[in-house]
């Protein structure tokens, strides 16, 4: 479901392309702003790469001289690196710089890619839903891998054609040098046989006549020679003629791929920028989500907070209520056993009294009342 979801905000998004239109002139000086300043960072770096290289160079006379050779080893370590790294850049800016098509030659062309993708696309999103699977996405893998595969084939084919063009180049150079010497020579002897007739002439036509018939038999044998070699010359030059023709039909097709290559990874991008940003907002939304429960976990731990206060609040207020109690008790503890040790000394007191006093005028018969007791 999350990739009918992808394929669905994609073909959104081609089809919001293709119907937004945009200045040719505007998008072509916003890709040249966007390109000159990757392409002066780019030459800033070689600038850097290239004073780095000046300077190793430069310390290598001294480092010669020292008896260690471990520095002028890694010197010469360090100036091989910067040599790759400056290679690897050129080719780089090379790359860039064939990689920026003018934009104004190619919207038609964009715009039939473009619809070629929605069209993948269309029939991925119907096999998904009727299947769950997408063989025409494999098969349009297939096919972009075969194509890699027959271009890689072509550039090998394409090196070797260029390599034996530029041997033809050199072995017709060779012959030209060597008919340019032989015809010099050939010159040469015409004008020596000349000056000899010309002496000869003076001494009888039966020689010179000799002289002249082989002079004009050296000089046809030089011009069969001469017209062989031209022919072979003219052949070699066909052959070559027809290889540079294959080769340029060769170098059509790879641009014509590059531009195919380059406006797929460009629908790419967009792709996975899109997918990046439905990515983006599924985090936010659950980001928000842990939040919300952030919030809510809050509120209950405020609300166990403030329930725990009261607990604690109604805990004080009953151990200060017992403890008052209980000092009530000890209290009252205290005064009835005040009470009780005054009732004591009462007694005691009346007791005494009694005692001393209670006998007088009474008489000391059987009829006299003893003292009663009084109850505790």
């Amino acid at each position: 479901m999350q990739a009918l979801h992808v394929l669905h905000v994609a073909l959104d998004k081609l089809g919001l392309v293709g119907a937004t239109r945009v200045d040719p002139q505007l998008q072509a000086a916003a890709l040249a702003q966007s390109v000159g300043e990757e392409i002066t960072q780019m030459l800033a770096g070689q600038k850097k790469l290239e004073d780095q290289y000046v300077a190793l160079v430069a310390e290598q006379p001294q480092l010669r001289n020292l008896p260690n050779k471990n520095k002028l080893y890694e010197n010469q370590k360090a100036v091989h690196t910067t040599a790759e790294q400056l290679r690897l850049g050129t080719q780089a800016l090379v790359r860039n710089l064939k990689a920026s098509p003018g934009v104004s030659e190619n919207m038609a062309k964009v715009a039939v890619q473009r619809q070629a993708l929605q069209q993948l696309l269309h029939h991925c999103t119907a096999q998904l839903l009727a299947s769950q699977t997408c063989p025409v996405l494999a098969e349009y893998v297939e096919g972009v891998e075969k194509h890699d595969l027959e271009t890689q084939a072509t550039i090998e084919r394409e090196r070797i054609t260029s390599a034996a063009v530029k041997q033809l180049k050199a072995e017709i150079k060779d012959e030209k040098s060597k008919h340019e010497e032989q015809m010099r020579r050939a010159g040469q002897a015409l004008a020596e046989l000349n000056g000899q007739q010309k002496a000869v002439a003076l001494g009888g036509s039966s020689k010179a006549r000799y002289r002249e018939a082989q002079v004009g038999a050296a000089n046809e044998c030089a011009r069969r020679l001469e017209s062989n070699s031209l022919s072979e010359v003219q052949d070699q030059i066909a052959v070559l003629q027809q290889q540079l023709e294959i080769d340029h039909q060769v170098q059509e097709a790879g641009s014509a791929y590059s531009e195919k290559v380059q406006a797929w990874l460009r629908e790419e991008t967009i792709e996975w920028g899109s997918r990046i940003d439905a990515d983006v907002a599924a985090k936010e939304k659950d980001t928000e989500a842990v939040k919300q429960e952030r919030q809510r976990d809050l509120i209950k731990l405020k609300d166990m907070k403030e329930k725990h206060e009261k607990e604690t609040s109604l805990k004080a207020e009953r151990d200060s209520t017992a403890k008052d109690a209980a000092d009530r008790e000890a209290a009252d503890q205290i005064l009835m056993e005040k009470q009780a040790a005054a009732a004591l000394r009462i007694q005691a007191v009346w007791r005494g009294y009694l005692a001393r006093h209670g006998g007088k005028g009474k008489g000391k018969g059987k009829g006299a009342k003893k003292p009663s007791k009084k109850k505790k």
